[in-house]
């Protein structure tokens, strides 16, 4: 094995032995002593990444918890990318009120490598950075995140979860670097990093600016721990631009606002995500999945529309073939476990993306059918593998795909 390869086979396994999932407000994948450090102690902390626009994306600090005292909870990284000279860093400071899950307010600060929530949904973090170091290939789009964020978020239940944010960032395109490496298929290139847009289909431009509002999101999770069965609920609602708690030009959180809210770009997001698993026999089981959004406002951000297409949608489908200021799409997975470590899967996909007011038209609908199989691999999450084509047309191609920690 050449060295070349052997140096990607080193990065993968740290890869897949120090990352977790990153969500919307989580480091890319991060790493920590926790395990082995008593209550209230200063931990060190880190996190890796690789990409098309970073190249190896690597973050160090610390991170402060104290589980018996309501201490600050504290995390400060800074990162260093091998393809872009320049600086990273995220810190945020949390403050627990009334208890540990309870009442907690904070504040974020960063400068980083950001991508759409909806790319996070569909890949896993684990999945894509191994795409994009083996195979040259990517299914995120970036961009760079500079600004703070000030949040309050409360545990109504042990299941339920709210958070509001107020952010004002700084956003710019990233471009791809064709110089980052990869171990295979090095004589392609990469595809191009989309610019960001604001604006809607042929009325949008390329623009870089900044980006003021509110973000809230209310979390509702039942699953069971070991087989996932239960309700799981996530409401988001957005507003960038004149916002609902601006009064005469005035931010609830201090100061003028430009534009009834401030910023460059101006309107509003709505979406639910809804999942529901449950067993039907010791060896059967149904997953069913829905998502409504909506969208309003001529000045929508381009990372911040609806895709539909590849891995974690219309999975017959090429990687994002649908896009729209609203969506509504629905699935539904019937799993039969043939041996303790491998399922079978049979499912269906339906959904559709669009621009306009005139409403959800059944006529424009995407469906597709496929089977797949999911292998436990402990060592290194979830092998599936799954074999999905359109059922709206004769013509269409099979398309298999091949994934890694698969999203539960």
């Amino acid at each position: 094995m050449s060295r070349s390869k052997v140096l990607a086979l080193a990065v993968a396994i740290l890869l897949l032995a120090q990352a977790t999932p990153a969500d919307e407000h989580g480091h890319f994948m991060s790493f920590s002593t926790e395990d082995f450090w008593e209550d209230q102690a200063i931990r060190p902390a880190g996190g890796l990444y690789y990409n098309r626009v970073d190249g190896l994306l690597f973050y160090a600090g610390v991170e402060y918890r104290s589980e018996e005292h309501l201490h600050p909870r504290l995390i400060a990284q800074r990162g260093w990318s091998s393809a872009r000279a320049a600086n990273h860093y995220q810190i945020e400071v949390e403050q627990p009120l009334f208890g540990q899950e309870s009442f907690s307010f904070g504040v974020q600060f960063y400068d980083m490598t950001d991508w759409p929530r909806s790319d996070a949904q569909g890949l896993s973090d684990v999945e894509n950075n191994l795409l994009a170091l083996f195979f040259r290939q990517e299914f995120r789009s970036y961009y760079r995140r500079d600004g703070y964020a000030v949040f309050v978020q409360q545990h109504l239940t042990p299941e339920l979860t709210f958070r509001l944010e107020h952010r004002d960032d700084r956003l710019s395109s990233l471009p791809t670097r064709q110089s980052v490496w990869s171990a295979f298929r090095r004589s392609l290139k990469w595809e191009e990093n989309p610019p960001l847009e604001v604006g809607i289909l042929d009325a949008a431009d390329e623009f870089e600016g900044t980006m003021k509002g509110y973000y809230a999101t209310i979390e509702y999770d039942n699953r069971e721990p070991t087989r996932g069965h239960g309700w799981y609920a996530r409401g988001f609602f957005e507003v960038y631009g004149t916002g609902l708690l601006d009064v005469r030009g005035w931010s609830l959180f201090g100061g003028e606002s430009d534009s009834g809210g401030g910023g460059d770009y101006d309107f509003r997001k709505y979406e639910l995500d809804v999942r529901r698993s449950f067993g039907l026999t010791e060896t059967q089981s149904l997953d069913l999945r829905g998502v409504w959004g909506i969208g309003s406002g001529t000045d929508f951000a381009s990372h911040k529309l609806f895709y539909l297409g590849g891995p974690g949608t219309l999975r017959g489908y090429d990687y994002r073939e649908f896009s729209g200021k609203n969506v509504l799409f629905g699935s539904a997975e019937y799993r039969v476990r043939i041996r303790p470590e491998l399922e079978m899967i049979y499912f269906v996909d339906s959904g559709q993306a669009w621009y306009g007011t005139s409403g959800f038209d059944s006529k424009e609908t995407r469906h597709d059918i496929g089977i797949g199989f999911r292998l436990d691999a402990p060592a290194a999450g979830d092998l599936r593998v799954d074999i999905a084509r359109p059922a709206t047309t004769q013509e269409a191609d099979i398309v298999v795909q091949v994934r890694l920690a698969y999203p539960s």
